[in-house]
């Protein structure tokens, strides 16, 4: 990973992390069971701070690590 890409990356953390500070949309919740890598079967997503609302994500498969 280049310098520039990994800026990039860091820059997304940061604004997701003070998403109060840049308004950006971040995980406000959690619904439902477990698995056994502690996923919840539903997520809300706000999308922006202070909203009154959010959008329910469902997870349509298990989790699977990618083949090298």
């Amino acid at each position: 990973m280049t310098l520039e890409e990994e800026n990039k990356k860091l820059k997304k953390i940061l604004s997701h992390l003070l998403s109060e500070r840049t308004g950006v949309y971040f995980i406000c919740g959690e619904a439902g069971d477990k698995d056994t890598l502690g996923l919840p079967e539903q997520i809300y997503v706000c999308p922006t701070y202070g909203a009154d609302g959010f959008s329910v994500y469902e997870k349509k498969k298990e989790y699977s690590a990618p083949e090298y």
